[in-house]
């Protein structure tokens, strides 16, 4: 079974998008009004259903150039490279389309800056606050980098002054200890909170300080495992924000974010770009409706998190990603 999450104005274009992704035997698991206006259709299909999507004849096309100028590095022209690099990463066709017909009408500029300037029209950047109005709960699949995230976030808080309360709702062995660990190194208060009713006592003694609290990984295409991480946020009042890693498969990343989306999400942190070698699930996430906070290209905790800024994304699709050379890359510390 798939299960894939539609977003559109209305429910006739979501139905529409689910009968044309996952054909006529779909089966509606859940429709939701979004505060913009629009609606989201949880739908689900057997996987021999599910119809591979084809490149759109304009993405086919820019393929195609990709191989051919493939080889010419530095010589190939800005355009090219970045359609070069839009295919190697598996960019959803919807959003490369999209990037290239904004890159195409700036084709004089530089290709990092091109691109740059194309993902900035697109997509929205929001990095975490170092005085949160509410809570934030740190969601995402097991190993995605949730506790060294919010260990980041929680040392940047302390060098400008601030001193987070840090919680811990993972209920697997060693990981109360390992947050606990985190927090004896930052001086900062940590609290185990294994339920709802244990956070919500803990959460009286924050005392108008910011909180981070950590949950176990979940599998987000499980939807009780959804269920019981939006009940935990609520009880918290708490904003969910998702932690992904870079170098999942597109489609994968894109359903995920709808889901993590479809509960409340609505920023993103990825991790691991140090790893990963196709990067189109950067830009799935911010196809589903996700804002970017923060991007982790190194698995140092000192090293913290930089502002997913379309700059650091950009260049993240165009260079190296292990190349440190560049001044502001985006293996930066935030400031």
């Amino acid at each position: 079974m798939r299960l894939r999450t539609f977003t559109a104005a209305s429910i006739s274009e979501a139905m529409a998008q689910v009968r044309r992704e996952l054909g006529p035997d779909a089966i509606i698991v859940a429709t939701q009004e979004r505060a913009d206006g629009g609606v989201s259709v949880r739908a689900a299909a057997e996987e021999g259903a599910v119809q591979p999507s084809k490149d759109s004849p304009k993405l086919a096309a820019r393929r195609r150039e990709a191989e051919r100028t493939r080889g010419r590095g530095d010589n190939a022209d800005g355009i090219t490279r970045i359609a070069r690099a839009l295919a190697w990463h598996d960019v959803p066709d919807s959003a490369a389309e999209a990037i290239m017909d904004a890159a195409i009408s700036l084709e004089d500029a530089e290709p990092t800056a091109t691109l740059a300037h194309a993902l900035d029209a697109r997509y929205a950047v929001h990095p975490v606050e170092i005085m949160p109005a509410r809570p934030i709960l740190f969601a995402g699949a097991p190993g995605a980098g949730k506790s060294s995230v919010m260990a980041r976030l929680a040392a940047r808080a302390v060098s400008q002054g601030v001193t987070p309360l840090l919680v811990s709702c993972d209920q697997r062995a060693g990981a109360a200890a390992q947050m606990q660990t985190y927090a004896k190194a930052l001086q900062l208060e940590f609290e185990a909170a294994p339920g709802a009713r244990e956070l919500d006592l803990v959460l009286d003694g924050a005392n108008g300080r910011p909180v981070f609290i950590d949950t176990g990984g979940v599998n987000p295409f499980e939807l009780e495992a959804l269920e019981s991480l939006t009940y935990l946020a609520a009880t918290a009042d708490a904003e969910i924000i998702a932690v992904m890693e870079a170098g999942q498969i597109p489609a994968d990343a894109e359903d995920a974010a709808a889901l993590f989306s479809s509960i409340g999400a609505a920023r993103v942190i990825f991790t691991r770009l140090d790893i990963a070698r196709r990067m189109g699930a950067l830009l799935a996430a911010g196809e589903a409706g996700l804002s970017y906070a923060h991007i982790a290209a190194s698995p140092f905790i000192g090293s913290g998190l930089a502002p997913a800024t379309p700059l650091r994304l950009a260049r993240a699709l165009l260079e190296d990603p292990h190349d440190d050379s560049g001044e502001d890359g985006p293996e930066e510390a935030a400031p």
